[in-house]
């Protein structure tokens, strides 16, 4: 017989200060021990799958081996609301290299990367359509829209820069924002200069 129940069972695991202090140091935002600790094993998981994004090194050269994300971003512009199926760069071990503690450990040096965003399809309330089929102005802004999203989650950072359509087309912000949060320069030029209209 199944026993289905609504209470997950709970355990404590002895940890000595030093290191209960050095999760601390690793969370993003207000993450709880559990939260931390999940998100490490998820990482960990990655790592170890061959098929996940992989840093390569060879030498005095790093390089990178990326995995594709695929994703529905849901994004409002100006009342209107679009479903955009996109793949992209899975960047996630970069952003924990990022990590100061962990930077701290490793000595990692800053890695380029690039998203390679790409839009496959879109929904704006209207049945889904080919983002080939957009005008200009309106694919470029949901492209730069879900870059933005992209990299506040994975970097979990905020970017204050954007708060019009015309921030969006601002490549001076965008600089601004990737060097406040030491972003790739990489990533600026590819994913985002290469784009501006």
């Amino acid at each position: 017989m199944q026993n289905i129940s609504s209470n997950e069972k709970s355990s404590t695991i002895r940890l000595r200060q030093k290191t209960k202090d050095m999760l601390g140091e690793l969370a993003k935002g207000k993450e709880t021990h559990e939260q931390i600790i999940l998100r490490l094993i998820k990482l960990a998981n990655a790592l170890k799958s061959e098929k996940n994004t992989t840093i390569i090194q060879k030498g005095n050269i790093i390089g990178t081996k990326y995995e594709t994300v695929n994703k529905t971003l849901n994004l409002r512009v100006n009342n209107v609301e679009y479903l955009v199926v996109c793949k992209y760069n899975d960047i996630s071990i970069i952003a924990l290299l990022k990590n100061n503690s962990l930077k701290k450990l490793s000595k990692q040096q800053d890695l380029d990367w690039r998203l390679d965003l790409e839009i496959v399809n879109i929904n704006s309330g209207k049945g889904w359509r080919d983002p080939k089929t957009m005008q200009n102005k309106e694919k470029n802004l949901i492209y730069f829209a879900c870059i933005k999203e992209i990299l506040e989650n994975i970097f979990d950072i905020k970017l204050y820069q954007f708060e019009t359509i015309e921030d969006y087309f601002n490549g001076d912000n965008w600089a601004d924002a990737y060097q406040k949060n030491n972003l790739s320069k990489d990533s600026l030029h590819f994913d985002i200069r290469r784009h501006l209209i």
